[in-house]
C-alpha cells in the first residue's frame, strides 16, 4: 500500500510539472521569453569589449501581453517592462530605469538604451533576436542560456 501511494504521489508530482506557457519559439526551440540574450550588435555596429556582457531577459507576458524585463547595459542593470500582442511581431519596452554606477562614458551602453526605448518589432530566427524601430533593424540579441 505504502508502495502504491509513493507511486501516484510521484506519477501527479511529474504530471503537474509538465505543462508551463513559453512564448513563440523558433525553428531550434528558444523561446522570447526565458532565454537570456546577449547583445551582438547595436544597429549595425559589431559587439566589442564590455557589449559582451549587455544583456537582455524577458518574463512571460500575462493575459493583457505586458511582463518584465531586466539586464546589463555593460556597466549598469536595468529593468523595465515591456507589452506585446499575442499573434504579432510587436513589442514595445517601457519604464526603463537603469542604476547610475560610476563606470564612466559609455557611449555605446547609451545607444543600447536608447534602442531599446524605441523597439516597436522583433524577429526571431533560430538563437538570433533581431529588435526593429520603425522597420529599421535596431538590436541583434543572440540567445545564450535558458533562464531557469
Amino acid at each position: 500500500m505504502k508502495n502504491t501511494f509513493f507511486f501516484l504521489s510521484v506519477i501527479l508530482l511529474l504530471a503537474s510539472c509538465g505543462g508551463s506557457k513559453k512564448a513563440k519559439s523558433s525553428s531550434t526551440g528558444l523561446f522570447l521569453t526565458g532565454t537570456k540574450w546577449t547583445v551582438l550588435k547595436i544597429q549595425d555596429v559589431m559587439s566589442t569589449g564590455s557589449m559582451n556582457s549587455r544583456t537582455l531577459e524577458l518574463t512571460l507576458p500575462d493575459k493583457k501581453g505586458t511582463g518584465t524585463i531586466s539586464g546589463n547595459g555593460g556597466c549598469n542593470l536595468f529593468n523595465g517592462g515591456y507589452t506585446s500582442e499575442k499573434g504579432t511581431k510587436k513589442i514595445q519596452f517601457t519604464n526603463i530605469a537603469a542604476t547610475k554606477m560610476m563606470c564612466g562614458e559609455d557611449k555605446q551602453e547609451q545607444k543600447f538604451f536608447n534602442a531599446l526605448n524605441s523597439v516597436n518589432s522583433y524577429e526571431l530566427s533560430g538563437n538570433i533576436l533581431k529588435l526593429y524601430s520603425g522597420g529599421e533593424l535596431s538590436l541583434t540579441l543572440e540567445g545564450v542560456n535558458i533562464v531557469k
